[in-house]
Formats: structure tokens, C-alpha cells, sequence
């Protein structure tokens, strides 16, 4: 088992960042409770297409889809596409696995998270996951919290996401958070996200489009449990307020 190095920790907390984010432009759209006026008006308030929204969540147990994913990073100024499939389960588990352009896994089983990179033979292991400080910032994205407590929405016009079928909505965080803005585009019928972008503090963008989309297919908890395989590196985190 592999010693924790400040490098390591470096690289973790970013990858568990990179998580957080990935399980936030899924959950968000999905989550909280939300009151708005009457939502049979044919001109609905953007706080009206967020309970509609709460309401097809409120539903749903389980949610599995395909994804394409452009990162656009300011730093480098440089675009990388990745694509691939992900599982959400309540409460708390959620898996994305990556296909192109090398396999990943990203695997959330409700206790622990598992950051597996095949090509490198190595698994990052973070057991305290369910109670370190990101899945704190994150727990409304299991159903706590009020999505009006946490973001001021609005209607976002912007041309290029979505089309005359989709709603688009804006999400400001009216408190300290990870990311800057959350847009999301919805299914004016079905009130189901089918593109995310997530703009961080730095200027970097994710932007997620989402494609053959199921819910209630009755995920298993196996699904999202993880074995590590063998003869391969672990690098475990540190649990909290314990030094590496």
C-alpha cells in the first residue's frame, strides 16, 4: 500500500473536486424542494421549472444515462472531449465510467469513493468520502436542502445550448461554493436535464450532454460497489484532521 505524499494529495483533491463537480451537474437538477405559484401557467417562472424539475426527482430512484463531456480548461486553453456512461442510485451512490478516451471509473458506493485509472494501474481510495468536507458541500445533491436557500435562478438566454423544445435555466450560488454557475437545459415535456455546464471560479468549463436517458430501471446496490483489483497501487487518503 502506497504511502500518502503531499503530490498524491495534491492529485486527490483535485480528482475528488473533479467529483464533486461531476456528481453536482448530475444531482443538482434533480434535487430540493422548491415552492414556487401556480406551475400550470403556459408561461412558467424559471422558480416554476425548478419545481417541476424537483417533482420528476422526486420520483426517481434510480437514473442511468450515456454522456459526452467537453472540458475546456482556461489554463491551457485547451478543449478535451471524453464520453462515456453513468449510474446515480439513491442515497449517495452514483458511478461514471469513462470509455473514450481511455477508461476511467469513478465509483461512489455511499461509504467510500473509488478513483480507478486502469492504464495506470492504480486506484485512489477515500473511505471517509460520505463524511469529508466535499460530500458536506454536496449533500443536497441526495435530496437535503432547499434549492432556493442554496441558488438565485433565472432564465438564461444563451443561443447555443438547447433548442426551442428546452428550457434554460442559470444557478448562481448565493454561498460559497465550488463552482461559479450551473446552467442547465430541460425537456419542456419531460422536465429532464439533458445538458449541464458548470463554469468554476478559474474559468474552466464542464459541459455535459446527456443521451438516452432512464430512470427507475432498479439499479442495484452492487452496481456501485468497487473491488479493487489485484497487484495493483492504493493510495488510500488521509482521514480527517490526521496529517500525511
Amino acid at each position: 500500500m502506497t504511502n500518502w505524499g503531499m503530490n498524491d494529495r495534491r492529485i486527490f483533491d483535485v480528482l475528488r473536486m473533479e467529483v464533486g463537480m461531476r456528481a453536482a451537474v448530475i444531482f443538482v437538477p434533480f434535487l430540493l424542494i422548491l415552492l414556487a405559484p401556480d406551475a400550470g401557467a403556459k408561461d412558467p417562472t424559471a422558480g416554476q421549472v425548478a419545481e417541476k424539475i424537483q417533482k420528476f426527482y422526486k420520483a426517481t430512484q434510480d437514473f442511468q444515462a450515456a454522456f459526452q463531456q467537453e472540458y475546456f480548461s482556461k489554463a491551457l486553453d485547451r478543449k478535451k472531449r471524453s464520453s462515456g456512461f453513468v449510474y446515480i442510485k439513491k442515497p449517495g451512490m452514483m458511478r461514471w465510467d469513462y470509455k473514450e478516451p481511455r477508461p476511467k471509473h469513478f465509483v461512489a458506493d455511499g461509504k467510500a469513493l473509488y478513483i480507478y485509472d486502469p492504464e495506470l494501474e492504480q486506484v485512489m481510495v477515500d473511505r471517509t468520502f460520505s463524511g469529508s468536507s466535499l460530500t458536506t458541500a454536496v449533500t443536497f445533491l441526495w435530496g437535503q436542502g432547499r434549492l432556493a436557500d442554496e441558488f438565485t435562478i433565472a432564465f438564461y438566454g444563451r443561443g447555443d445550448l438547447g433548442g426551442p423544445q428546452h428550457y434554460v435555466l442559470q444557478m448562481l450560488p448565493k454561498k460559497k461554493a465550488r463552482f461559479k454557475k450551473l446552467i442547465m437545459v430541460v425537456d419542456q415535456q419531460t422536465f429532464r436535464v439533458t445538458e449541464t455546464v458548470v463554469e468554476d471560479p478559474g474559468g474552466n468549463v464542464n459541459h455535459i450532454f446527456f443521451a438516452n436517458i432512464s430512470t427507475n430501471v432498479g439499479l442495484s446496490d452492487e452496481s456501485f460497489h468497487f473491488k479493487i483489483p489485484e497487484g495493483i497501487d492504493v493510495i488510500e487518503a488521509p482521514k480527517p484532521g490526521r496529517s500525511p
